[in-house]
């Protein structure tokens, strides 16, 4: 379905650019006309009949809020989009009562307002086609929005209240269940996996969850946490009482488990406590889950008794805040406090004349599985030593050797080998980069290069050069575009090639972005100086 454009702007180089660096093709849009005021404007929406409109606040004679109010009076309901230098919010104020739902601050970043276009597009082709369909994006963002919170909250990165509940109308906030999913074995089973495998399976296992718990009541939020784990968040409706019914449904969590394991090829453990919490307490919960399930004696579905929960004895030695620190510095990859608290857990557990030896054996399996897990993700073993590993969790141990297993995990803390300074790693990447900028570069790639894991050579790359890899990237692409424009008479196209850009639009609104002016421009400026 062709949609038809309207572009009023009183600055002409404005509406050429708008015609040269949005691919309105691509996008499915004609552009049926061009005005440079609100009252040539308003004449012209009566012929072409636009369902999109680019609009300029400031204009002589009639300005934009004006010509959008006169345009909404005469009946047009065009979907309008502002470009505007002023970002106060009076204006977005007055420009909401007249219906416009997005507007772009100037200098006009066209690569957001391409993006900006082919979303409104949607939008009026989705409300053309059906009438109720205007309500579709906002579910999905609101969806979407609630799932990032949930995983914040779970994690521990985020205290923010529900940003998707309505305060007034729930008084002292909802609360949630938690129910624990995790594929047994799942490093294990994974450890010569792709990383495409890896991400087709937990879409695939993520589908199958979701499916399943769609049909429930109430429905739950599934949120994958790590990799081969998922937390099903459950909300419950305020004005219920606690008893009026049973979550979650033990018949619910077994069906869940066997088209998990079905679709899987893997085991699944499950673990719900039970217990209605407020939002803020479920990091909390989350934790107690993950270790509830790795000391259980048992396989499979468990639903605790919060009876019993509640009436358990915790020894000194389990306390949450010695694997919050061993996780802390796992990450931060200090082997000397790695070692510190392990050999501290264990001297509390050899000293502990009450300590149950079946208890603190799988405490201490929690451990090492935790240091894995981190290790995992961080890439600091070998394939070949955590496929050793996890063999030989697979023997019965005894404690002491749990916790020898542990120590020479810690080893790997700081066994990066071969070991390269900062300074070296910066200079191999930065090297790296200027021979390749005519190739596409992304930073696993990079990561993968210098033998690290992404997030540390982003902050690594960062604390160095002082600005993101992609940011460094573009950077020196633009320079020697730059450099070719004014020393060569090599085409456009052909230095936007050179430099990565295949397509010679998008170099040229990279280029525009950057420096203000488009590539051809520049070589004209740089001509007339010399």
């Amino acid at each position: 379905m062709e949609l038809s454009a309207l572009l009023i702007d009183d600055e002409q180089p404005i509406l050429d650019n708008l015609k040269e660096f949005i691919d309105w093709e691509s996008l499915g849009i004609k552009v049926a006309g061009a005005a440079r005021t609100g009252n040539e404007a308003l004449e012209l929406s009566t012929h072409v009949q636009p369902d999109l409109i680019l609009c300029d606040i400031r204009m002589p004679v009639m300005d934009g809020l004006t010509f959008i109010e006169q345009y909404r009076i005469r009946g047009g309901k065009a979907e309008i989009l502002l470009l505007t230098g002023y970002q106060e919010f009076e204006y977005a104020r007055l420009a909401l009562q007249q219906g416009v739902r997005e507007y772009i601050c100037k200098p006009i970043d066209y690569f957001e307002l391409e993006s900006t276009i082919g979303a409104l597009a949607g939008r009026i082709r989705n409300e053309k086609q059906q009438e109720q369909q205007g309500t579709v994006r906002e579910l999905y963002m609101s969806k979407w929005i609630r799932q990032k919170w949930l995983q914040e909250v779970l994690l521990g990165e985020s205290h923010s209240p529900n940003p998707c509940e309505d305060v007034k109308s729930t008084a002292g906030g909802s609360r949630y269940t938690l129910i624990l999913l995790v594929a047994q074995d799942y490093f294990l089973n994974s450890l010569l996996w792709s990383e495409e495998e890896r991400k087709h399976w937990h879409e695939l296992v993520g589908a199958v969850i979701d499916d399943h718990l769609a049909a429930s009541t109430p429905a739950g939020e599934v949120i994958k946490t790590r990799d081969g784990e998922w937390c099903i968040v459950i909300e419950h409706d305020s004005s219920l009482s606690d008893s009026a019914s049973r979550v979650p449904d033990p018949d619910l969590l077994e069906e869940l488990e066997r088209r998990f394991t079905d679709a899987s090829g893997m085991a699944a453990e499950l673990y719900a406590s039970g217990k209605k919490v407020f939002d803020y307490m479920l990091a909390e919960e989350y934790r107690d889950a993950q270790r509830a399930l790795m000391m259980s004696e048992h396989s499979g579905t468990r639903i605790a008794n919060i009876d019993e929960q509640e009436s358990g004895e915790e020894l000194e030695w389990m306390s949450r805040v010695w694997s919050d620190r061993l996780t802390l510095a796992v990450r931060q990859k200090n082997k000397n406090e790695v070692t510190s608290v392990l050999k501290q857990i264990y001297s509390l557990m050899c000293t502990d004349k009450g300590s149950n030896n079946g208890k603190a054996i799988k405490y201490f399996h929690y451990i090492v599985v935790l240091m894995l897990r981190d290790m995992h993700e961080m890439k600091l073993l070998k394939t070949e030593a955590e496929e050793r590993i996890w063999n030989v969790m697979l023997q019965t141990l005894t404690l002491r050797e749990y916790y020898e297993l542990s120590l020479t995990l810690a080893e790997a803390c700081a066994s990066e080998l071969p070991r390269r300074t900062a300074g070296e790693l910066v200079a191999t990447a930065r090297d790296y980069i200027a021979a390749r900028l005519d190739k596409d570069l992304g930073i696993e790639e990079m990561a993968d290069q210098l033998g690290i894991c992404s997030s540390y050579f982003c902050q690594l790359f960062k604390s160095h050069f002082g600005v993101t890899f992609v940011e460094y990237v573009t950077r020196e692409r633009m320079e020697s575009a730059k450099a070719m424009l004014t020393g060569t008479d090599r085409s456009i196209a052909s230095i936007g090639a050179a430099v990565g850009y295949r397509e010679r639009r998008y170099f040229s609104k990279v280029f525009h972005k950057y420096y203000g002016m488009k590539p051809s421009e520049f070589r004209e400026m740089a001509a007339k100086r010399n």
